[in-house]
């Protein structure tokens, strides 16, 4: 699934494009006035394109890792059967590790976005904080979030009960014995039924960085609303319609990592612990994870109509471009005996 979405992570690039480009593809003056001007330039360029390169990194290392995840009872199992590394446990659980750090970077990163959307709107004199050399500063931030989120999972490390607990259940579903599968889980009680504080500590990592995250984009969310709706009158009509339709999708941009890891994510991690006799395939969560970045890029695309119509262009430049490389290279058809000689 990964794979096919690697394509469509590229979009957002389209903002990091030359407006000289956005002349040569006819691209509405409007919006080449509104990039130079408002738009995604500088900091902000760099920011979408960075984003959209962490999803395909993120996608890329789904490939590779094989992340799985299960839910039974009182435990939620975190592991990889078929990855690249699925030679060396060692290596797999390393793996393990390392795609959970790209999923806290990524929530770090969208947190920073929303912030510097705010400041640019809300706060101009804070954009300095953004650029140069202060943005290595965010990047360590985000790597930071990752650095938690992947210490959540490391304290989920399988116990010898945690073993015995998940044996029958791998097995079952999988053919496989858990000791010898890379493997981390949130195993909420005991064996005397007591609760497991390292899981617990692993849940609440999870849920205060969750609501840290998303609280910064619903309060940078509001600010801008507000900002975009007191300046609302000094716009003329066309450029009033296209921040409406900004608007709209950053409205868009805020509920969908909402839908797409947060909400599902709280429910996955909070399960164990009503210890409900429950088994089922939890990987949708993984899924979610890995459309967010598209989806962001997808939002812009069908919201924002001048969006729609630089994408159009675009395809149709590189189209454009294929054919007169053909042409020009002068690549000869195959001719009819060939044709049946293969057949």
């Amino acid at each position: 699934m990964s794979c096919l979405l690697i394509p469509f992570m590229m979009v957002p690039a389209l903002a990091g494009v030359p407006l000289g480009l956005l002349e040569d593809w006819d691209i509405p003056l409007s919006f080449q006035m509104y990039l130079a001007v408002t738009g995604p330039a500088g900091t902000y360029r760099n920011m979408i394109v960075t984003f959209a390169l962490l999803g395909m990194w993120f996608a890329t290392s789904d490939i590779l890792v094989r992340p799985l995840m299960h839910s039974y009872n009182g435990c939620l199992a975190y592991f990889t059967l078929g990855s690249t590394f699925r030679h060396s446990k060692v290596a797999a659980e390393k793996a393990l590790l390392l795609y959970s750090t790209m999923y806290g970077v990524i929530i770090g990163f969208l947190a920073v976005q929303f912030k510097y959307r705010a400041c640019v709107l809300a706060k101009q004199k804070w954009i300095k904080y953004f650029d140069g050399w202060n943005l290595a500063i965010w990047t360590i931030y985000t790597f930071f979030t990752g650095f938690i989120w992947a210490s959540g999972v490391q304290l989920s490390y399988p116990e010898e009960y945690t073993y015995q607990y998940l044996k029958n259940e791998m097995m079952f579903h999988y053919g496989v014995n858990v000791r010898n599968v890379a493997l981390y889980a949130e195993l909420a009680y005991s064996e005397d039924n007591k609760l497991r504080w390292k899981s617990v500590c692993t849940l609440v990592m999870f849920i205060t960085l969750l609501t840290i995250q998303y609280s910064i984009c619903v309060v940078c969310g509001v600010i801008m609303y507000r900002r975009i709706q007191g300046n609302m009158s000094t716009f003329s009509s066309q450029h009033e319609k296209l921040q409406k339709q900004f608007f709209v999708a950053l409205l868009y941009q805020v509920a969908a990592p909402f839908i797409c890891f947060h909400l599902p994510s709280f429910f996955i991690f909070v399960f164990p612990y009503l210890d409900m006799k429950m088994s089922f395939h939890s990987t949708l969560v993984i899924y979610g994870f890995n459309i967010y970045p598209l989806v962001d890029s997808l939002i812009l695309l069908s919201v924002v109509s001048e969006y729609k119509v630089a994408m159009k262009k675009f395809m149709k430049f590189l189209v454009h471009e294929w054919n007169e490389t053909i042409r020009r290279d002068g690549i000869p058809e195959p001719s009819l005996s060939v044709v049946m000689t293969r057949m």
